[in-house]
């Protein structure tokens, strides 16, 4: 009984990120953990030129031998600045992010830029467990209309836990 409190308490834990059209779609993945500190994970994940080292095919090819899902994952033409990326994606597109708020440790915000083929916001989220551990949450935002909807909500219902799956499983030690 305890546990379930504790893992209830947790979930609430996460505070909700605020947003002003209430018509938006909401998916969020399930928290997950990951056995690096906060601080570390929030430095790699709130600098987009950090990405570029795990969207190659190498790396992608190295998260399918670690376990993760990743088919029909594939990133090309990635450009990035600290704040700013732009890539191609299967089956999507091009799409272009940019970090948007940064709460140290805890949150970081993603907004979609114009190449992004629906208005989309996306919370990283990050409550710390242990000293050297952390969970992460994320949630995406999107406003899709009906038909959209219809075409790619399973994608990203799905796409939402695969992404949570990646981040897992980076290696998050400073260098």
């Amino acid at each position: 009984m305890r546990l379930l409190y504790i893992r209830t308490s947790f979930v609430q834990s996460f505070t909700e990120p605020s947003i002003n059209n209430m018509s938006l779609e909401k998916y969020i993945s399930e928290p997950r953990e990951i056995f690096h500190s906060q601080e570390s994970v929030f430095a790699k994940l709130s600098n987009l030129k950090n990405l570029e080292q795990f969207v190659s095919a190498d790396k992608i090819e190295e998260l399918n031998k670690k376990g993760v899902e990743t088919k029909g994952f594939k990133v090309d033409d990635f450009q990035a600045t600290e704040d700013r990326c732009s890539f191609k994606i299967s089956p999507v597109g091009n799409v272009g992010i940019a970090i948007v708020n940064r709460e140290p440790f805890k949150t970081i915000k993603f907004q979609g830029e114009k190449s992004v083929p629906f208005p989309a916001t996306f919370w990283v989220q990050l409550l710390p467990t242990e000293e050297n551990s952390c969970k992460i949450r994320l949630t995406l935002h999107a406003d899709l209309n009906p038909m959209i909807k219809m075409m790619v909500g399973g994608y990203l219902e799905k796409g939402i836990e695969k992404l949570a799956d990646m981040l897992v499983a980076i290696d998050y030690s400073l260098e």
